[in-house]
């Protein structure tokens, strides 16, 4: 089998964006595994954990620097494929946040442009927006043919980061009626299940339209949910 070993980062990263701080952590990480596992044939490649949509301004700026240095480091010790798994948000309607909407010929823009800049060699498409059980394929379609049209344009690989857990909600108008305006990381017992077989199909079957290989995000917190339900 293959692994790909995680970068590691600060608390609150995203928040503080001190690249000094962030650099110093991350580094000592990479040399740390570089050192005990450069050299394992299971040893595939490693993963940038911080993760993003799209960013602007200063958190922008932030993350032209941040990428690319984190990938320098990785390919320094060890050179394997440098691996990074962004999402995208489909709340035009501000619901969850107030967080900047993108369209989808946006998003390729920008992540042929950063995946240029930063030499990101395997993007992971988490293909689930904001988690809930109402979105759909052709909601998720436009961002996966963003993202192949970046990829394609930047040299980058395209996989697949299929989710397989879920916010169980029928809408959006659903959401705001039973819980309000917020975040839904926020909402106390939130009713995640693991994705049914029939739509995980339909996902995978999506993501193998765009996607060299797929991964899958199991949400160990809901783990004892998801065996009791795939066994």
């Amino acid at each position: 089998f293959e692994v790909i070993l995680d970068t590691g980062f600060t608390p609150n990263w995203y928040g503080h964006r001190d690249l000094d701080r962030e650099l110093t952590l991350c580094g000592a990480t990479i040399e740390a595994l570089a050192k005990r596992f450069g050299d394992h044939p299971a040893f595939f490649g490693w993963y940038i954990p911080h993760e993003i949509y799209m960013t602007w301004g200063e958190f922008g700026a932030y993350m032209d620097r941040l990428y690319p240095a984190l990938v320098k480091r990785c390919k320094a010790v060890s050179d394997k494929p440098v691996t990074l798994s962004p999402f995208f948000i489909l709340d035009r309607d501000h619901i969850f946040g107030n967080f900047q909407f993108n369209e989808p010929e946006e998003y390729a823009a920008y992540w042929e442009g950063l995946i240029r800049r930063s030499g990101i060699d395997i993007i992971m498409l988490q293909d689930s927006g904001e988690h809930f059980s109402y979105v759909t394929n052709a909601m998720r379609r436009p961002f996966f043919e963003a993202m192949r049209k970046a990829c394609a344009a930047s040299g980058a690989r395209l996989w697949g980061n299929v989710e397989v857990a879920e916010f169980e909600c029928e809408s959006p108008a659903k959401y705001v009626e039973l819980y309000g305006k917020v975040h839904h990381g926020t909402v106390k017992d939130a009713p995640w299940r693991a994705v049914p077989l029939p739509r995980l199909e339909e996902k995978l079957t999506l993501a193998a339209e765009y996607c060299e290989r797929i991964v899958c995000w199991g949400y160990q917190q809901y783990d004892h949910k998801i065996r009791t339900l795939y066994n």
